[in-house]
Parts: C-alpha cells; structure tokens; sequence
C-alpha cells in the first residue's frame, strides 16, 4: 500500500513540474507579446521552451528516483549475502 502512493506522489510530482515549466513558458512569452505589442511570437516560442524544460526537470526526477532504487536494491542484495 505504501508504495502505492510512494508511485503517485512521483507521478503527482512529474506533472506539476511538466504544467509548471508550461506556465511559466506561458507567462513569459505573453508578458513579452504584450510588452512588445508582438503577434504570439514569444508566447509560442517560451511555451515550446518551458515544455522542453519541464521535460528535463521530469527525467532528472525519474533518474534520481531510478538511482534510489538501485541503491535500495544494492543493499537488500548486500544484506541477504551478509546473512
């Protein structure tokens, strides 16, 4: 059961990291459109760029989960040939 929510609160976390990158791409882009009194030039290029950052973020959230995990299986591993 534990590892249940364990798995949802990772996923809970990827996706607010992934609409956080979108937001604040959105946010840039429009206070720049606006600013500037441009077309949605800006908005399309940040949303693009705040995407590709929220992809990062994820899949440095997956690796270090990734890397917690071998370390948690290197030990129970460590622990049976101790016995």
């Amino acid at each position: 059961m534990k590892k249940d929510y364990a798995q949802a609160n990772l996923a809970w976390r990827m996706v607010i990291e992934l609409v956080a990158g979108l937001g604040i791409g959105f946010g840039i882009g429009y206070g720049l459109d606006y600013a500037l009194g441009t077309i949605p030039l800006f908005l399309v290029i940040f949303i693009f760029l705040g995407l590709a950052a929220g992809v990062k973020t994820m899949l440095a959230s997956a690796k270090e989960v990734e890397l917690q995990q071998a370390a948690k299986a290197a030990l129970e591993e460590e622990e049976k040939r101790g016995d």
